[in-house]
């Protein structure tokens, strides 16, 4: 049976190939000849915009009025959103950019010792980056780059499940980012990014009579791509 993260990876893959396989039909470039460093105009804008998915490495440490949960654990299932990024090229090396997506409703599930309890909740957040990158030249119309910087996972909504009053706080973190662009012209192409992103998170409610708090890992693998504009 294939599993949804493999589903999601499957999908990001095929939207990438699809979209540099089907670039001459769309008239974009004639052929895919390496262009030389000096081809194209500097742009210093750019968006990147696409689907996205989010595998989580998640995990939890929950108490129960004060008491710790022995071999309690959660689960969040792996999700498909939408995505942007934007950025500015200071030199044609360095940039900074700031992504952020549509927020997907993600349930979260009993692990462990509290696997029969089931679903204890929604929650609708997600993560955004500010990430300084280093772009690699030289390498015409293929252009990979690598980033670094902080992320906050914002939560905007919580919805009940056997935890009731739940409420999730908005996480900060640091992301990891690497890349590419790969340019039909000046002005188009597309992009696969990559970023790792590490948060924990505070979550707290009620389990029956018990007041229940849990300090929550998260730490997303998310992968994104589609088309670059640059301008």
């Amino acid at each position: 049976m294939i599993s949804f993260r493999s589903a999601i990876l499957g999908l990001l893959c095929g939207i990438a190939g699809i979209a540099g396989a089907n670039a001459a039909d769309l008239g974009i470039r004639k052929s895919y000849e390496p262009l030389p460093p000096a081809a194209f105009d500097f742009k210093r804008f750019y968006i990147h915009a696409g689907p996205a998915g989010l595998l989580y490495s998640e995990g939890a440490k929950m108490r129960a009025a004060g008491t710790p949960i022995p071999g309690a654990d959660i689960r969040i299932p792996d999700s498909l959103t939408v995505a942007i990024e934007a950025g500015y090229f200071f030199t044609p090396n360095f940039a900074v950019g700031f992504a952020g997506g549509f927020p997907p409703l993600v349930k979260v599930e009993a692990k462990g010792s509290i696997n029969g309890l089931g679903t204890l909740g929604k929650v609708a957040g997600g993560p955004t980056a500010l990430t300084a990158q280093y772009h690699f030249t030289g390498m015409g119309n293929f252009q990979p780059y690598v980033g670094v910087g902080p992320s906050l996972m914002i939560i905007f909504r919580d919805q009940d499940g056997v935890v009731t009053d739940l409420k999730t706080d908005h996480a900060l973190g640091v992301a990891a980012q690497v890349g590419f662009n790969y340019m039909f012209n000046e002005n188009w192409g597309v992009f696969f990014d990559a970023k790792k992103v590490y948060l924990r998170a505070k979550t707290a409610g009620n389990l029956g009579p018990a007041p229940i708090k849990a300090t929550v890992t998260l730490d997303p693998l998310v992968l994104h791509t589609g088309v670059t504009y640059r301008f």
